[in-house]
């Protein structure tokens, strides 16, 4: 879960308060008068927005680590201590 970005978390987040609101539907019953397969199309949608928001947050995903990997790795240039030396040496000698 490192490296998300804002959209993934939100993606995530969002996937999870339509799955509780899913849950809160089923719970709540379904109005008179629905049958059987009313009733069970009734509270689907939400169990979809649910599952659309996973598989988008797995696109984006998928697509941020083919550009990470695409992009050249960068290795941190640590100035070796002599150099430092150097380049204060220089920076004082310019000073007087």
């Amino acid at each position: 879960m490192k490296n998300l970005t804002r959209t993934e978390i939100l993606l995530l987040f969002g996937s999870l308060g339509f799955f509780i609101i899913w849950v809160m539907d089923l719970r709540a019953g379904t109005p008179a008068g629905f049958n059987y397969w009313q009733g069970i199309f009734y509270h689907y949608p939400w169990l979809m927005f649910a599952v659309l928001c996973l598989f988008y947050f797995q696109y984006t995903k998928n697509k941020r680590l083919k550009k990470e990997e695409s992009q050249p790795k960068e290795t941190p240039s640590v100035p070796n201590a002599k150099e430092v030396k150097k380049e204060q040496r220089k920076a004082l000698m310019k000073g007087k």
